[in-house]
């Protein structure tokens, strides 16, 4: 019997941080240098632009259309294919796709360097669905994203919902999904006290054992 699965994306399928830091690093060097030793701390996990934002703070807050475009050019066009994916990924994902399981991504980061890095990966062919928060701008967060989702995918309301931070342990929780928590991503430092949480995970390949 297949089983449902849906990721998250930076910090569970692929270790996006490294070079998104040091994209949010070089332009706020640029805009707001005082800012810097911001974005060499944020969380990677949220959208582009609630951490920019974070990373502005209001003293900078009037630049953040420059910011985030600037942003964009040079994460998507430069820096985004120095992304490294988890060890043993993409077998896990060959895996449960040959073995029948359905699977689906959800994320935060937006839909032009998710779909040219899965595209990359050669993953393409592994998901029934991709959803990119850019892609539902009327929403106000992820978990708003994954109930409306559900609607239209009703075979993914039983899913395992996998990843990394506190967000998405929110959002499975409140679409009653199954929480797998990728313990090995970037909300290591995240307060979970409030999530329920299925099971853990230490490395991506033991959800193969679920």
């Amino acid at each position: 019997m297949s089983q449902y699965w849906i990721f998250d994306f930076d910090g569970t399928l692929i270790d996006s941080e490294p070079a998104i830091k040091e994209c949010y690093v070089k332009i706020t060097k640029g805009l707001a240098p005082s800012r810097t030793h911001v974005a060499e701390n944020i969380q990677i996990g949220p959208t582009l632009n609630d951490t920019s934002i974070e990373i502005l703070g209001k003293k900078f807050i009037h630049l953040l259309s420059e910011f985030k475009e600037s942003f964009v050019k040079e994460y998507d066009d430069k820096i985004i294919l120095e992304t490294l994916i988890y060890p043993n990924t993409d077998i896990v994902l060959k895996k449960l796709y040959e073995r029948g399981d359905k699977i689906a991504i959800a994320t935060n980061k937006r839909s032009a360097p998710t779909k040219k890095l899965i595209e990359y990966f050669g993953w393409s062919k592994f998901f029934e669905w991709i959803a990119c928060s850019d892609e539902f701008p009327h929403y106000k967060n992820k978990s708003e994203i994954v109930m409306e989702l559900l609607k239209n995918h009703k075979s993914f309301i039983e899913s395992f919902y996998v990843g990394d931070t506190y967000n998405d342990g929110v959002t499975a929780n409140n679409n009653n999904l199954k929480f797998i928590r990728a313990t090995y991503g970037y909300g290591r430092k995240e307060d979970w006290s409030n999530v329920s949480i299925y099971n853990d995970i230490s490395k991506i390949e033991e959800i193969l054992e679920l």
